[in-house]
């Protein structure tokens, strides 16, 4: 399990070019697969927003106790935190860490 308050940018520079071919590009079109360097140069400035840990601080801590709380990145956005109240993969994280933290988890 990892924290999402540990990941940083620097993340991203150690995508095997061998995964991206395997998991990614049968998703693509046949002429359409960017390296892994187009693919950051694109997407960087975003995941720079998506990984400022300061701006996120108190979404990233309810997350790290097993609550999904959308609301907390967009306070002032209501429309967008009701959109993605229901992400099956960020539901999933926070009941996969909650259950993680359970004093009742079966530990072998």
């Amino acid at each position: 399990m990892r924290d999402f308050r540990t990941y940083q940018m620097d993340r991203f520079e150690t995508i095997d070019p061998g995964d991206l071919e395997r998991l990614l590009y049968p998703l693509l079109k046949a002429d359409d697969r960017p390296t892994v360097p187009e693919m950051l140069k694109v997407v960087s400035p975003v995941l720079g927003t998506v990984l400022d840990h300061k701006r996120e601080a108190a979404y990233l801590e309810a997350m790290a106790a097993g609550q999904y709380l959308p609301e907390l990145l967009f306070p002032e956005q209501p429309e967008i935190a009701e959109r993605i109240q229901q992400h099956p993969a960020l539901l999933w994280k926070a009941d996969n860490v909650a259950r993680h933290l359970s004093p009742s988890k079966k530990r072998y």
